[in-house]
């Protein structure tokens, strides 16, 4: 009766950590801004002293917006630089945008092969915080993330590809598309 009873919570607990493919609410990467004395956000993730090596600089950056009816937009920019992919979502609703994470996720990236193929996600095999967090996103206030080139190109043949971001608030939808080579 034990072992039955030691099994059943087992598997609850093993089922509750669980993530599938559309689930985009599972990383706890660090937190890469803070704010500063005047509430700005400041990118913590600049000067990564990588060098410069196989990225190409865009041309110009690249804004792309989501369609779900349930979601407001937010506008978003993916842009190379600094030996970064640098993910902004900018608040241009004209109102303070109440954002709700309900895990230590933030934002998802996905890294697609030339023909359109899956090859690698963020939040793929991993375990995030479940902590609610909660801010307030001012009107033309915006949030930077970053993500190196090492990492994300780590485990990529040559050849080209398209990383895409995803901002994983709750009432919120933002996305951007971004084309790199790697070398």
């Amino acid at each position: 009766m034990k072992r039955i009873a030691l099994l059943l919570t087992m598997s609850f607990v093993l089922a509750a950590c669980g993530t599938t493919q559309e689930n985009y609410k599972a990383t706890d990467a660090p937190e890469e801004t803070t704010k500063d004395s005047n509430g700005s956000n400041v990118d913590n993730t600049a000067g990564s002293g990588d060098g410069e090596k196989g990225l190409k600089k865009p041309e110009k950056s690249k804004e792309v917006t989501s369609e779900d009816p349930n979601k407001q937009e937010l506008s978003s920019t993916l842009e190379q630089k600094d030996n970064s992919f640098v993910f902004t979502v900018k608040n241009d609703t004209g109102k303070d945008a109440g954002i709700t994470f309900s895990s230590g996720q933030e934002y998802d990236y996905m890294v697609y092969d030339a023909s359109g193929k899956l090859v690698k996600k963020l939040s793929e095999g991993m375990m995030y915080t479940q902590a609610i967090k909660e801010d307030v996103l001012a009107p033309g206030e915006d949030i930077t993330y970053s993500a190196s080139y090492q990492e994300v190109t780590s485990g990529l043949d040559k050849g080209e590809y398209t990383i895409e971001f995803v901002f994983t608030e709750q009432n919120f939808q933002a996305s951007a598309k971004e084309a790199f080579k790697v070398e």
